[in-house]
C-alpha cells in the first residue's frame, strides 16, 4: 500500500510538473500587440515610436476647396501634462502615387498640456489626390 502511495505521488508530481512547464511555456507564446492608433491613417507617419504615447490623432478631414485643391486638417491632442513642440512636413501625391508637388519645409506646432491643435495644409494644384504627413518631436 505504501509502495503504491509513493508511486502515485511520484506520478502526480510528475504530471503536475508537466502541466506547470506547459503553462510556463505558454507565457512565451503569442503576445497580443499594443493596438497602434495610427493604423487607420496610413498617410501619417511618426518619427519615433514613443511619440504615439504623447499625442493622439483624430481622423484627417480632407476636402476640396477653391479650384479643386486638396485641403487637409489633422487634429492633434497632447496626452501629456507639459508643452510639446512638434515639427511636421507634408507632401501631396497624384492618382498614380507619384509626388504631385515638392514637400513642404518643416513647420512647428506647439501643443499646450492636454491641449488640442490642428495641422492644416492645402495643395497648390487640383492634381493632388492624397497626402503624406510626417511628424516628429522637437528636443
Amino acid at each position: 500500500m505504501l509502495k503504491m502511495f509513493f508511486r502515485n505521488r511520484t506520478a502526480g508530481l510528475l504530471a503536475a510538473g508537466v502541466v506547470l512547464s506547459g503553462l510556463l511555456a505558454g507565457c512565451q507564446g503569442p503576445v497580443v500587440p499594443y493596438k497602434d492608433s495610427m493604423v487607420r491613417y496610413p498617410q501619417i507617419h511618426l518619427a519615433s515610436y514613443h511619440l504615439q504615447y504623447k499625442i493622439a490623432l483624430q481622423e484627417p478631414l480632407v476636402s476640396r476647396v477653391g479650384d479643386g485643391q486638396l485641403d487637409v486638417v489633422v487634429p492633434v491632442r497632447n496626452l501629456t501634462g507639459g508643452n510639446l513642440y512638434l515639427e511636421y512636413q507634408y507632401y501631396f501625391t497624384n492618382q498614380q502615387g507619384g509626388q504631385a508637388q515638392e514637400p513642404s519645409g518643416w513647420n512647428t506646432l506647439r501643443l499646450p498640456a492636454y491641449g488640442i491643435e490642428q495641422i492644416h495644409f492645402t495643395s497648390l494644384t487640383a492634381g493632388a489626390a492624397d497626402f503624406d504627413l510626417n511628424i516628429r518631436q522637437l528636443p
